[in-house]
């Protein structure tokens, strides 16, 4: 049980931390500026200090000004040699006065597709985020221009520091750090608005993007949900949240005013919501995922702490939603007759955890650890359920790559699990290392396709100080764009970004050069990022 023991000696001491009684007091990773707090290491008009803002098409990178993603330095100045009338094709290839640069050719007037004219730049306002929807309307930095909309093609939910951050999965790019809630955990969309579960403010939370600065801002009301809220899932108008410690089900409602929580701060917004109906799962169970196929949800049940209390779990529900408001438990699948593939002398349980549905199957991530000690005691499986019949077969995953499986979703034609691994931890909890752990890619009949460690490459070096240049990485959940996964970091806040292709996977930004987007905290040492939610 090291891993839980890790997570509650944090907690204690995070409540013995006392805030300073007077003054702006900003979270970690943001300075105060003005009446507030600024993440000044990506914060455009605050770039490495308060008030200190970039030029035109840049972006803050480290607290320093730089050239957004497609542009190019010229003359002191970041262009787009595709549009820019004074450097078209080419830096100082200037058009004729009243030409204008159209594809990185001087013409008398825009020709092609859905361009139109802002200045003397020929632009498509549906993808070209300085002109978005409209001249001169630019997006905020890591934002693309979607349908003539700046959006974050993700978000990343930031868990000790309570923050919430955008960015771009295309360019690498990332939006300044937005305050929201204590501790988030599970992320979902309804529309823009982007819902937050907390566990330990035991809250659902809702955040919408800023119409100026990038970022978010948390709206000034929040839903009541059960203990640790493990997963949100939107169907519209309901949105379903499983409680973990509280073993229920919880349902609520778009429109419905339910007695939301009005908070101290928060911008107006977001969506009504509120709780028509809760199902209880049973005692110890700790529902902790749920997918929808046609009117069923179901269910992975993780079960109790201790070999006792586990056994209220191994279980898969199903629970009718025919009638929303009225859910009914219909159904359980067991799991605890599976041959869950023990090492010598191993006596795990599954522990089911994530659960995705494809192709009509529903898949189910078992940890397979030891109920006592939560070390893995068997390879990385999954549970594949066949709705018809409630059959099951199991899937292995294989030790060497996959240990304590987190999260399973589709991405196109094939699976992917994250594997959590082994982790070694030292006397204060830190994270010494982690073994056979990553992501792996498997058919709708389970063949491995493919299999991607997160393993620090050999020669990543040491630091100046003499500690490890690559802190070793605990894959969580992640999310995809397209064929693009973005893997969560629950050790050091990073996401590592990998294409899907007809060969199996590709790193496009790995563990030594993931996205840094959480902070590390100054008081654990660590930067979870809980969740990663693709915006729509």
């Amino acid at each position: 049980m090291t891993a839980v023991r890790a997570m509650v000696a944090v907690a204690m001491v995070l409540g013995l931390c006392g805030c300073p009684s007077s003054g702006i007091v900003c979270r970690e990773g943001t300075t105060p500026c003005g009446q507030g707090c600024v993440d000044t290491a990506n914060d455009v008009r605050n770039c490495g200090a308060c008030g200190r803002a970039c030029g035109a098409s840049q972006e803050c990178k480290a607290g320093v000004c730089e050239c957004a993603p497609g542009t190019t330095l010229c003359g002191g100045a970041c262009v787009v040699f595709n549009y820019d009338a004074r450097h078209c094709g080419g830096c100082d290839n200037a058009c004729a006065a009243g030409e204008v640069c159209e594809q990185g050719q001087c013409r008398q007037s825009c020709s092609v597709g859905v361009t139109i004219r802002c200045g003397d730049s020929c632009v498509d306002p549906l993808t070209n985020p300085q002109h978005c929807g409209q001249c001169d309307h630019a997006c905020e930095q890591a934002q693309a221009c979607r349908e003539g909309s700046c959006a974050y093609e993700a978000v990343a939910a930031c868990y000790w520091s309570g923050q919430a951050v955008g960015f771009s999965t295309t360019t690498g790019s990332r939006g300044p750090l937005s305050d929201l809630g204590t501790n988030p955990g599970a992320l979902a969309s309804l529309g823009a608005t982007v819902l937050a579960a907390d566990g330990t403010d035991e809250r659902l939370y809702q955040a919408v993007p800023n119409v100026t600065g990038g970022g978010f801002s948390q709206v000034a009301r929040a839903n009541v949900t059960g203990s640790v809220p493990n997963q949100v899932l939107v169907a519209r108008p309901y949105v379903y949240v499983v409680n973990a410690a509280s073993g229920t089900l919880q349902v609520l409602k778009e429109g419905v005013d339910g007695g939301d929580v009005a908070l101290d701060a928060g911008v107006g917004g977001g969506v009504l919501l509120g709780t028509v109906a809760e199902l209880p799962l049973g005692m110890n169970s700790y529902p902790q995922g749920l997918v929808k196929l046609g009117d069923t949800l179901w269910i992975p049940l993780y079960g109790g702490f201790g070999a006792a209390a586990a056994d209220a779990g191994q279980d898969v529900v199903q629970v009718s939603v025919a009638s929303p408001e009225a859910p009914v438990e219909t159904g359980r699948v067991s799991l605890k007759a599976l041959d869950l593939k023990p090492f010598d002398g191993g006596s795990p349980v599954a522990r089911p955890w994530a659960i995705t549905e494809h192709r009509g199957a529903v898949y189910v991530a078992l940890n397979n650890l030891n109920p006592d000690t939560y070390a893995p005691e068997g390879p990385g499986l999954v549970a594949r359920v066949d709705p018809t019949d409630g059959g099951v077969s199991v899937i292995d995953l294989g030790a060497a790559d996959c240990l304590n499986p987190q999260w399973i979703a589709p991405v196109g034609n094939v699976l992917a699990v994250s594997c959590g691994g082994r982790i070694q931890y030292s006397p204060t909890y830190k994270v010494e290392s982690v073994e056979a752990a990553g992501l792996v890619l498997i058919d709708p009949l389970g063949t491995r396709v493919a299999a991607w460690s997160s393993a620090c490459p050999a020669d990543a070096g040491v630091l100046a100080d003499g500690g490890a240049a690559c802190a070793p990485m605990m894959p969580g959940r992640f999310s995809a764009v397209g064929p693009r996964i973005a893997l969560s970091d629950q050790n050091a806040g990073r996401v590592v970004l990998l294409d899907v292709t007809d060969g199996g996977l590709a790193p496009v930004r790995g563990v030594s050069d993931a996205l840094n987007l959480c902070p590390i905290s100054a008081l654990t040492g660590a930067a979870n990022v809980s969740d990663v939610l693709a915006l729509p």
